[in-house]
């Protein structure tokens, strides 16, 4: 009997084990079906709203780590505080190598889902001839006395008086080429062949004293028929900052000259469509889009430009300048580029963005434009000097500039640069090359 009655009180035992284990799961069960409810009925409640509210409203996820938390909380996009756009970017991004092609992908699934596709920009130089006028041999010099001569006969020579002894200097010479989107373009040739007024040019940012003919166009429009700053950014090879400013402070006052563009226009019609399809979309992604369409809260993309760059670990450091110490000279290109990765520009011409930084830095920052040109549609022609093999492999299209002409554009994969001798001259290097191209 006692053993029957030991055995009777164990499964008594073991029958109420199962009984908690069992109710510990309904009530967690039960928990996330709450929180998953009450998250439903926020997002209704956002839905209800007018279109002017609904943009500033959000769910945000709590921690750092999407998936682990309560329930979402309803957010003012433009109350986001600091501790709210870092975890936000953290559950984002945690690694920007291996995370970042994974979250510009879920942006455009999010807008191919209601058959909204990306603004792209086909950029197209016609017959392009840049000339110039300058002083030559000892008169070119930029001496005290050569200045102020000149200045005379600049005055001179507008009264018609004497010619100002000015030589015409052609930089560019009848080009023709087009820049895809979707596909990096790579610009290389050797220093004085008309990389820097070639980009100038296609960004609309030429100097007014050059002589500009030929044709410039942006998806078949001239460039008189927009303005092409605001379409388009040129980052230049020299990095000219406010010392006194921290990275951070740098880029949001950038990205708050710089405006939002057709952001938040896309994503009231984005929001539109969604509402009638009654689709409920990722509360993060919902939550990053909005912060960046909405005027004023220039932080979160400044966050985000941040991450990718690798400059997180001094965001909050001076600048610098020649009286100032601040950051490095890696460092500073690599805000010189983020100064207008944070605008809304989708046609992007660099000029020799890797000076002053290592191959792996070059090689991430050229793999993160990779990513957002390929997945998002955008427009690059970026001009390098001497880039690693890994980088080199990241382009699609090549440019050959010599001499102020073009002698090869096309698939970089044609080319074959092991045809070119040092000890050729330039007409036999172009030739080579453009036998080399065609078999």
């Amino acid at each position: 009997m006692g053993s029957s009655a030991g055995g009777g009180s164990g499964v008594r035992r073991t029958a109420s084990s199962w009984r908690g284990a069992s109710g510990r799961s309904d009530a967690f069960g039960r928990s996330a079906r709450e929180e998953d409810d009450e998250e439903a009925l926020r997002w209704a409640a956002i839905e209800k709203l007018p279109t002017y509210d609904r943009m500033r409203k959000g769910i945000l996820l709590p921690g750092a780590v999407a998936g682990v938390g309560g329930a979402g909380q309803e957010v003012d996009i433009q109350g986001l505080g600091l501790n709210e756009r870092k975890n936000l970017i953290e559950r984002l991004i945690r690694t920007a190598e291996e995370d970042n092609e994974r979250f510009l992908l879920k942006l455009r699934d999010r807008m191919e889902r209601v058959g909204i596709e990306n603004p792209t920009i086909e950029v197209r130089f016609q017959n392009l001839n840049i000339d110039a006028e300058a002083y030559v041999g000892n008169r070119g010099i930029p001496t005290f006395i050569n200045f102020f001569s000149n200045k005379i006969m600049n005055v001179l020579s507008a009264l018609r008086i004497v010619s100002s002894g000015k030589r015409p200097i052609s930089i560019i010479h009848d080009i023709s080429g087009i820049v895809r989107p979707g596909r990096m373009s790579l610009l290389l040739g050797p220093p004085g062949s008309g990389k820097t007024s070639l980009l100038l040019a296609l960004a609309g940012k030429l100097d007014s004293t050059l002589k500009v003919s030929g044709r410039v166009t942006y998806n078949g429009h001239d460039m008189h028929e927009f303005v092409p700053q605001r379409t388009s950014a040129y980052i230049g090879q020299h990095d000219l900052h406010i010392g006194e400013m921290t990275v951070r402070e740098t880029l949001a006052f950038s990205a708050r000259c710089q405006g939002v563009g057709t952001r938040y226009d896309m994503l009231t019609e984005l929001s539109r469509r969604e509402k009638e399809a009654n689709i409920k979309p990722d509360p993060d992604i919902d939550v990053y889009m909005k912060a960046i369409s909405v005027e004023g809260q220039e932080s979160v993309i400044t966050d985000y430009i941040l991450k990718i760059l690798g400059l997180e670990i001094c965001a909050d450091t001076m600048v610098g300048d020649g009286m100032i110490r601040g950051i490095s000279g890696g460092q500073k290109k690599r805000v010189t580029t983020g100064e207008m990765l944070v605008g809304p520009a989708k046609a992007l011409f660099m000029d020799e963005i890797s000076t002053g930084l290592d191959s792996s830095t070059t090689y991430q920052i050229i793999n993160s434009l990779r990513q957002s040109v390929h997945i998002l549609g955008g427009t690059a022609l970026i001009a390098l000097l001497q880039p690693a093999p890994e980088t080199y492999e990241l382009f699609d299209d090549i440019v050959l500039l010599t001499e102020g002409k073009i002698v090869y554009q096309g698939v970089l994969e044609k080319v074959s640069l092991s045809s070119l001798r040092p000890s050729d001259s330039d007409a036999l290097r172009g030739k080579a090359l453009q036998t080399s191209c065609k078999k």
